[in-house]
């Protein structure tokens, strides 16, 4: 019986590319100097909260400012003082406020509910509440769902406001690894991009509710799960014939994964070189139990391996490179993906030219959703328009439920189904996966038991 897949249709109608910006707001107030004086308290009564923030490196409000539903953010900027740092939602704008800044924010607000008359009064229009940036905001998608593991110490990623300013970037981050530290917290990596701050960190429970509650952190997840386990193909080698090397123009590419056997018999000729960039020994090999490495570079090298394994030879039209960017070996990695992603581009870009990188890879912990785009997806898409190179990505692996055939489509429509980072990435191509079998992975590796196997039924 012949299953339709799920069928997207494209939104009507379509937006123009170049948007003329609209100068009448969507909310004008009725009664302004009510909305004045209502807003005024909203403003109080957040300020009243905010103290409860810690440290920073100045002494700046983090205020959070609630815009009505359909609003663009509106010139917050123009009022002195207020400095936005990040709009995390399309309604949830974070800003750095003064003293001065929040002073010059209840005055004109004292105005508007005085007289009805104020500068600027199509930013207010736009404001809902406002708020704290609460240690619950603080929660990426994996800590809220997951809470902090069950053990004495453990592993966590801090990312920090990106603010504009190097200057600002650099004294935040100083200063944020000094109360780290002085909390007894050990620092295990740290990054420091154009609009990227991180930090790993070893921490406990009870230290890691004083980091949710600092000012300058702007999320809080658990590290990387990787979703790559896989079924390796049971198939003796020693059948096919000696594998040729690709000709001497052949493209390249590189795959960026967790290392390569790059002895194997079918890939051997076709490697250039492989490099590792996981510290601290910076091993080449694809030394795991189920090398996923080797495996996806495989893939990337020959495309359809069945077709292959059936035609009886593998050929080479590609130069492959090899670059160990993690350890697949279901330990905590104590650095950021994200650094050893960047020095092995780089170092293929600028040694082989190389402009084609896969990345299969997928963090089981940061599914998407809806905020903005996090680590891994933001360092390929800066990459990419730095260095004109392209990316590769999956969408992420998805348990499939015992029945999919029962539960199609609703299974992909949930939660758990949204992309993996790296696959928010702009300026990558985010791949996905169909199944080209309908028998189960028992029923393919042991064909002549199928009588014994379970069979799904409609």
């Amino acid at each position: 019986m012949t299953h339709q897949h799920l069928k997207l249709s494209r939104d009507e109608p379509v937006t123009d590319r170049h948007r003329v910006q609209r100068k009448v707001p969507k909310f004008i107030p009725a009664n302004l100097r009510e909305f004045g004086s209502d807003l005024r308290t909203k403003l109080v009564a957040a300020e009243q909260r905010i103290v409860a923030d810690i440290g920073g490196f100045d002494n700046r409000r983090l205020l959070k400012i609630v815009l009505r539903e359909g609003e663009v953010m509106p010139l917050l900027d123009a009022i002195p003082g207020i400095e936005v740092v990040s709009q995390e939602e399309k309604t949830v704008v974070l800003a750095f406020a003064s003293e001065d800044g929040l002073q010059e924010f209840e005055a004109r607000l004292t105005t508007l509910a005085q007289s009805g008359v104020v500068t600027r009064k199509e930013i207010f229009y736009a404001i809902e509440d406002f708020d704290r940036w609460t240690p619950e905001d603080r929660k990426g998608n994996a800590l809220r769902s997951q809470g902090f593991p069950e053990r004495q110490t453990f592993a966590l990623d801090i990312e920090l406001w990106p603010l504009e300013a190097t200057n600002l970037r650099v004294q935040m981050l100083e200063a944020f690894v000094q109360w780290v530290q002085l909390q007894g917290i050990e620092i295990l990596d740290r990054l420091i991009q154009p609009s990227l701050v991180m930090l790993r960190v070893q921490t406990s429970s009870q230290l890691a509710g004083a980091i949710l509650e600092h000012r300058d952190v702007r999320t809080v997840d658990l590290p990387p799960r990787l979703g790559v386990s896989v079924e390796m193909l049971f198939t003796d080698i020693n059948q096919f014939s000696q594998t040729p090397a690709p000709y001497a123009d052949a493209p390249q590419i590189v795959v960026l994964d967790s290392g390569l056997t790059s002895n194997h018999p079918l890939i051997a000729p076709a490697v250039g070189e492989a490099q590792g960039f996981v510290e601290p020994d910076r091993n080449a090999s694809d030394n795991v139990p189920h090398g996923h490495g080797t495996f996806v570079a495989g893939l990337a090298l020959y495309g359809d391996i069945e077709a292959n394994i059936r035609s009886g030879e593998f050929v080479p039209g590609l130069r492959l490179f090899s670059g160990k960017v993690f350890n697949d070996d279901g330990d905590d990695q104590h650095e950021f993906v994200e650094r050893a992603v960047e020095e092995a581009v780089r170092y293929f870009f600028d040694t082989y030219q190389c402009r084609v990188f896969n990345l299969s890879y997928g963090d089981l912990n940061k599914i998407y959703d809806g905020r903005h785009v996090r680590g891994l997806a933001y360092t390929l898409d800066r990459l990419t328009r730095e260095l004109g190179v392209l990316f590769v990505v999956p969408t992420g692996n998805l348990d499939i439920p015992d029945d999919p055939r029962a539960t199609y489509p609703d299974y992909l429509l949930s939660d758990e189904a949204r992309l993996l980072d790296p696959a928010t990435a702009l300026n990558a191509i985010t791949v996905g996966g169909l199944a080209r079998h309908t028998a189960s992975r028992d029923a393919q590796r042991y064909p002549d038991k199928i009588e014994d196997l379970p069979i799904a039924t409609e």
